[in-house]
């Protein structure tokens, strides 16, 4: 064959197999392009020969492109992958120019086809020594493992070339399942409408070849890698072989449904559970799936007859015998005689080749049903292992069961117990509590009278008091316009001798009078003297109390008191303190606007000593967090009143309003509030 001819078989079987037709890729076409590889040791003339198609005038133009580029880099020269790496940039831009095509099934294959083998190029790219069909031998595969980051970088990639081809499949799947085609039409075969079966089935075939081979492949790297490395470094390698392997065996189940398989591949079944990469002992029983396609198709692209059965083999010895025939009949015709012999042979090669494909077919069937019958074997083992380690796992959670049952009803009767010993503690809590709460009610009534006592006493005191100062200012005029008449009688007698004796009986009377009123004077500052003391009494008595509240307070955490009662003794005091200082207190604008004030030093301290120690005894008692801050603003109070009361400014005492705030802010529902809504 010289170089011209051959030449152009290449470019007339690149025309011919990538063509708009929605037909299968005639394989004698493949075939005669991977010859040509081999032949020239390169794909160069297969690249020139694709320059020339205008790969994006059709969808199947694309699909069929990337078919045989597959074929090529499976079954072509070693030399394939490397040189085809240089046009990934125009793969890839094939496959962005496909990606946005939802008028058929073609967009998102074409896209996902183009990806694949941009991945795939670039996976021989980087380990050059594995070839385009995958089949690795032992010594290669020995020098991979002797690599230890190699072999763990080789299986990532693997794993994502597996996840690359059956998400391929995936989409192929998908757009045959939307269009509702079946392999049994033989129509969807041939000629009739896009995404025909056969034509995506050529790619689904070689899926299946290159899964097969990378799946074991990639058991026997993550199987090296676990004798070498820690469980936990590669805990993501067992995931994601986990899903894959999810996803090959369904593809495989639902591959092997397909009628027109049957005559094209032996599709591999893989085991009902992946294998145990923490247990070596799973290697020694793995058996590797087996893929092989059955043979090639004729010439003319006919493997299936046109309804669908595979051709009768006994056709084979009518052939063969009228050959025979034909061979002993006389030399009358010899041109017609020899198209028919050399029709007839074509036809017995034909012949020849189907029994050969039902033969290896039946080879085929005949390992993978020992395959699968060993595969369920081991399932039987493993189910049976299964079913022992549920059995004691059964009688171990029955043990637990027992044994938490046990523990729950003697806990549950302890908390019974506990549960009534509070039930009583907090019933004679409360007994006491109310006994505490009617003494001090008592005890507050009896104060509050004898405050009411005090008080009007003071009262009293207080308008003698200002009487007796009255009649005082009274005397002194008094005494004052005596003096003065005493002066003017003087100057009267000195002016005039005469009225001497008259002035002298006036002058006596006038001392007599003022002698009198000198009385009345010494009687009124006693008065005023012993009102002194009863309110420097009455001051002791309320510094004394307030001294007394403030020793009460260091021990207000000791006593508990409830959060309502206390509020309201603090709305009781601010309503004694409003009630004495609007009897006409003066207010100091450095007052609260809602203090209030008492002239009354004694009923405002024992208001405000109970108050505080109240509150202080209120807060501890709902809760500690709140304690010191009502702890600490009673203290001020009593400081304040203390001082306020030493100066003696009556009507200045501190405001209650943010002890309120603060007794307003406390947690309500307190054991002790609740034993007093309960009483």
């Amino acid at each position: 064959m010289d170089r011209e001819s051959f030449f152009k078989g290449q470019l007339e079987s690149v025309q011919k197999a990538l063509t708009k037709q929605e037909v299968p890729l005639k394989p004698k076409h493949a075939r005669r392009l991977i010859l040509g590889t081999h032949h020239e040791k390169s794909c160069s003339i297969f690249w020139n020969n694709v320059a020339r198609i205008q790969l994006e005038k059709n969808p199947v133009l694309t699909w069929k492109f990337c078919h045989l580029l597959h074929k090529l880099i499976r079954d072509g020269h070693k030399s394939v992958p490397s040189e085809s790496h240089r046009h990934m940039r125009r793969i890839t831009m094939l496959g962005d120019f496909w990606k946005h095509l939802q008028t058929s099934g073609y967009g998102a294959g074409n896209e996902q086809y183009c990806k694949m083998l941009c991945e795939r190029l670039e996976f021989h790219r980087k380990y050059p020594h594995i070839p385009g069909n995958l089949v690795v031998a032992e010594k290669v595969l020995r020098s991979i493992q002797n690599d230890l980051d190699g072999t763990f970088e080789a299986s990532i990639d693997m794993l994502d070339q597996m996840e690359s081809l059956l998400l391929l499949q995936r989409k192929v799947f998908d757009s045959l399942e939307m269009l509702s085609w079946s392999s049994l039409v033989p129509q969807g075969q041939t000629l009739l409408a896009p995404l025909i079966l056969a034509r995506k089935d050529k790619c689904i075939l070689q899926v299946i070849m290159d899964t097969s081979k990378l799946y074991d492949l990639l058991v026997k790297l993550v199987f090296h890698l676990h004798s070498v490395c820690p469980p936990d470094a590669l805990a993501g390698h067992r995931d994601r072989f986990q899903v894959i392997f999810r996803q090959t065996k369904t593809f495989y189940e639902e591959a092997s449904k397909l009628q027109y398989f049957k005559y094209l591949v032996s599709v591999p079944t893989l085991p009902a559970v992946a294998p145990n990469f923490l247990q070596a002992s799973d290697l020694e029983c793995y058996q590797a799936p087996q893929a092989r396609e059955i043979g090639s198709d004729s010439d003319d692209g006919r493997s299936v007859s046109g309804d669908g059965a595979l051709l009768d083999l006994d056709d084979t010895v009518n052939t063969r015998t009228q050959l025979q025939q034909l061979q002993h009949s006389p030399a009358s015709l010899p041109d017609q005689r020899d198209e028919q012999i050399t029709s007839l042979s074509r036809q017995l090669e034909d012949e020849k080749f189907a029994k050969e494909r039902l033969i290896a077919e039946a080879r085929s069937r005949i390992e993978q049903y020992e395959n699968r019958l060993v595969q369920m074997q081991n399932e039987i083992d493993h189910v049976r292992r299964e079913a022992d380690d549920n059995r004691d796992e059964a009688d171990r959670v029955k043990a637990a069961l027992s044994t938490r049952d046990l523990t729950q009803s003697e806990q549950a009767d302890a908390r019974i117990i506990e549960a009534e010993g509070r039930r009583k503690a907090s019933e004679d809590k409360f007994v006491k509590l109310k006994t505490v709460y009617e003494k001090f009610r008592a005890e507050h009534l009896a104060a509050l009278q004898k405050l009411g006592d005090l008080q009007r006493r003071m009262e009293g005191v207080d308008k003698d008091r200002m009487d007796r100062e009255e009649e005082s200012r009274g005397i002194h005029r008094r005494l004052e316009e005596a003096e003065r008449q005493r002066s003017e009688y003087m100057e009267k007698l000195g002016a005039s001798a005469a009225g001497e004796d008259e002035l002298r009986s006036q002058l006596a009377r006038a001392d007599a009078a003022a002698d009198e009123m000198r009385r009345e004077l010494e009687s009124v500052r006693l008065l005023v003297a012993k009102g002194a003391e009863e309110r420097r009494e009455a001051k002791n008595a309320t510094l004394a109390m307030i001294e007394r509240a403030g020793e009460e307070l260091l021990n207000a955490s000791s006593v508990q008191y409830p959060t309502h009662l206390a509020i309201a003794g603090v709305t009781w005091a601010q309503e004694v303190m409003g009630q004495e200082s609007s009897s006409g207190s003066p207010k100091k604008e450095s007052l609260h606007p809602t203090s209030a004030l008492s002239s009354s030093i004694p009923l405002s301290g024992h208001a405000l000593s109970v108050v505080v120690v109240a509150c202080a005894a209120a807060a501890y008692t709902a809760s500690i967090q709140h304690y010191d801050e009502v702890n600490e603003e009673c203290k001020c109070l009593l400081v304040r009143a203390k001082e306020v009361i030493e100066k003696g400014e009556e009507g200045r005492f501190p405001s209650l309003q943010r002890l309120h705030d603060l007794m307003i802010a406390l947690p309500v529902h307190s054991d002790v509030d609740k034993a007093s809504e309960l009483s």
